[in-house]
């Protein structure tokens, strides 16, 4: 398979990706998603190749409906009733929320690859991002777990929200870590700048949610 066409040279990569793209299939998706487990670098490679939207909103969707979750038992140790309509809001909410910090932190990665040279486009962060949100799904599996274990408690319930909160960080610099490499691939940097750039847009992104 030719990149550039060799009559008159022009450049055949969109295309390429474009159909690629156009044969996904649910399950494709799917499998990328399990295999960000098992071979992460390759699976990057492979979205890279070929990004979607699709898998990131999946696992947007799936987030969501953990983050939801943890709305409902906090409202539980106030003696909070969630009604069904209320249950709808809380999903809508939620769903808002995590739509929020796919896009934010897409737009902050690609601004700082922008500053570096970067050449590509930012539908290809979004999915990288997208697809790493597999990572964010854990961490809130892991702070629900860690709320539901530390049960309802009285005036230190504020506070016990804080370890809940803490366990995204690493998981955020995780994200940061495979973005980065993918980045590589789809906007023609060098792995350790991509890679670097990624990682410090996040940290910008931690020290906003976190420290404001």
């Amino acid at each position: 398979m030719y990149l550039f066409c060799p009559y008159c040279g022009l450049d055949l990569r969109f295309i390429i990706k474009e159909k690629l793209i156009a044969r996904l299939t649910l399950r494709d998706r799917l499998v990328r998603i399990y295999m960000l487990f098992r071979d992460p670098f390759r699976t990057m490679e492979h979205i890279a190749s070929a990004p979607d939207l699709m898998g990131g909103f999946i696992l947007m969707l799936l987030c969501g409906f953990i983050l939801t979750l943890k709305f409902i038992l906090i409202f539980s140790w106030y003696g909070v009733g969630i009604s069904s309509i209320s249950f709808i809001y809380l999903l809508i909410s939620a769903f808002t929320l995590e739509m929020m910090l796919w896009l934010s932190l897409s737009m902050i990665i690609g601004f700082a690859i922008k500053i570096v040279g970067g050449t590509g486009s930012f539908r290809e962060i979004l999915s990288l991002v997208g697809y790493n949100q597999v990572y964010l799904l854990i961490a809130h599996i892991i702070s629900l777990l860690s709320l539901a274990g530390s049960g309802p408690v009285g005036s230190e319930s504020p506070g016990i929200l804080t370890p809940a909160a803490s366990i995204y960080i690493p998981f955020i610099f995780v994200i940061a870590w495979f973005v980065g490499y993918g980045v590589s691939y789809t906007h023609m940097l060098k792995r350790v700048t991509a890679i670097s750039a990624s990682i410090s847009a996040s940290l910008i992104l931690i020290i906003f949610f976190y420290m404001i």
